[in-house]
């Protein structure tokens, strides 16, 4: 009888305690760890953001003038991604391709082929005007300015005058590319 009673082991009371110890820490990782791909997310989202300005930018030093919004110059609209100039296929992009024509360079395909000294950046359109959610970066001509914009992790675009303004608290990525004056 000696022998039984010496045997080693851990009680049932023990194993539960530990379990719920386990359970209780997932709890508290799991969402530090959500939170953490978020942040690193959101720094290669501006990080890629950051690069297309810059391309943005060098295509304006060459051709005097940013992409315009639409096939119409109007200086009010926006959300090119989609569109014309900044489109995220390699046909439909300034940025890599000096074939894109229509009204938006506002010069002839000879001018513009001369000027044009992209390509402006080394990826596909596919991966650069992406985000790291997989959503389009959007490209905003508003309130003087030129704007690069993605919706965060919450995938919803809030308003650009809300994301613009001083007391923002949302998840929304905002990048300036530039003043214009028209």
């Amino acid at each position: 009888m000696n022998r039984l009673s010496r045997r080693a082991g851990f009680t049932l009371m023990e194993i539960m305690v530990v379990i719920i110890v386990i359970a209780v820490l997932a709890s508290v990782a799991g969402p530090m760890i959500g939170s953490i791909t978020d942040q690193g997310k959101s720094a290669a989202t501006k990080a890629a953001m950051t690069n297309l300005k810059t391309a943005l930018v060098n295509y304006n030093n060459d051709l005097g003038r940013f992409p315009h919004t639409t096939s119409t110059s109007s200086a009010n609209t926006i959300n090119a991604a989609d569109t014309v100039a900044l489109d995220a296929t390699y046909d439909k992009n300034v940025l890599v391709n000096n074939t894109v024509t229509g009204t938006f360079t506002n010069m002839g395909i000879n001018a513009y082929s001369k000027r044009w000294k992209g390509p402006y950046m080394d990826s596909n359109p596919e991966e650069f005007m992406m985000d790291a959610w997989d959503a389009k970066i959007k490209y905003y001509h508003w309130n003087k300015g030129i704007y690069l914009h993605s919706a965060g992790p919450d995938g919803a675009m809030d308003a650009v005058t809300t994301v613009a303004g001083p007391n923002y608290d949302g998840d929304d990525i905002l990048v300036s590319v530039s003043r214009v004056k028209f």
